[in-house]
């Protein structure tokens, strides 16, 4: 059996898996999708970028779901080195994605650079609004 490099791993550290993590990033994730999947992303306070998987039972059986869960794993553990940090991921594929991962990866991709530079413009709006109600004087 070969060895995976550190980086190829998919330790607990890089899995959204509590509850409380699941509902801060449906509460105040940035929402974007595609044919393929949809995906919530919200900003954490680490430098690494986690995974949620929320597979409802649209997408069929116990078996198709649960393959569908291991190409993504798989998935984001290939990319994770071509993926912004920072962010905590929910993945919610659409009922007819397919299951090849060539076509999870390039979506996985895609989206997530579309969320991050989201994120960054949402954050760089927000504190130039923070610092303009700052900058103006305020009611004696």
């Amino acid at each position: 059996m070969t060895s995976l490099r550190g980086n190829q791993k998919f330790p607990k550290s890089v899995r959204v898996r509590s509850r409380l993590d699941f509902a801060a990033v449906y509460e105040r994730g940035l929402r974007i999708g595609d044919a393929c999947m949809a995906l919530i992303a919200l900003a954490n306070e680490d430098s690494r970028t986690r995974l949620g998987l929320a597979v409802s039972k649209r997408c069929g059986n116990s078996v198709r779901r649960n393959r569908l869960k291991r190409r993504l794993r798989e998935a984001f553990r290939l990319s994770r080195a071509e993926l912004p940090t920072g962010l905590d991921l929910v993945i919610q594929p659409r009922a007819n994605t397919p299951i090849q991962l060539a076509a999870l990866r390039q979506s996985l991709i895609s989206l997530t650079k579309r969320a991050a530079k989201k994120w960054a413009a949402q954050t760089r709006t927000s504190r130039a609004d923070a610092a303009s109600s700052d900058a103006t004087p305020g009611a004696p």
